[in-house]
């Protein structure tokens, strides 16, 4: 008899499938709509208006290569930059609603380009992943929400 898997395992195999996952469907991803860009609206879009410093926090890279990719997305206009009121040294940068809309759109495109891939579940097993993963990502964000407060 097969002693039933401990939460740690299970947890395990959900943060490397999801990882997979997420980095498998962005593969499917139309030209126009790269991963990088993708990756940073979507930090933008859960973390508001951020520093540089911060984004490369967020999105775990070194300060030149958020400072590459925000230039970029403030030159096509997905992100503007202002001066920090609190330090004139630092800029502050926030999604655009042109970066929402292509954000997005983008999201949408890679679903449409993947979502044939599984016509043999069935919509309410979609569902319950779906709502099984938003679950796990609210515990995980009301986790961090401390840590922003110094709290933790």
């Amino acid at each position: 008899m097969n002693d039933p898997p401990e939460p740690s395992e299970l947890v395990t195999a959900l943060v490397s499938n999801s990882h997979k996952f997420a980095r498998l469907a962005g593969s499917f991803a139309p030209d126009g709509y790269p991963r990088t860009w993708l990756r940073a609206l979507g930090i933008f879009e859960d973390h508001g208006e951020l520093r540089v410093s911060e984004f490369a926090a967020h999105d775990r890279c070194s300060q030149p290569t958020a400072t590459t990719t925000i230039r970029k997305l403030i030159d096509l206009g997905y992100l503007t930059r202002r001066i920090d009121p609190e330090d004139a040294r630092a800029i502050q940068v926030t999604m655009t609603e042109s970066g929402r809309e292509f954000l997005h759109t983008g999201r949408r495109a890679v679903a449409e380009s993947i979502t044939p891939l599984f016509a043999d579940l069935e919509p309410d097993q979609l569902r319950r992943i779906s709502d099984g993963l938003t679950e796990m990502r609210r515990a995980l964000t009301a986790a961090l929400a401390p840590a922003a407060t110094g709290e933790r």
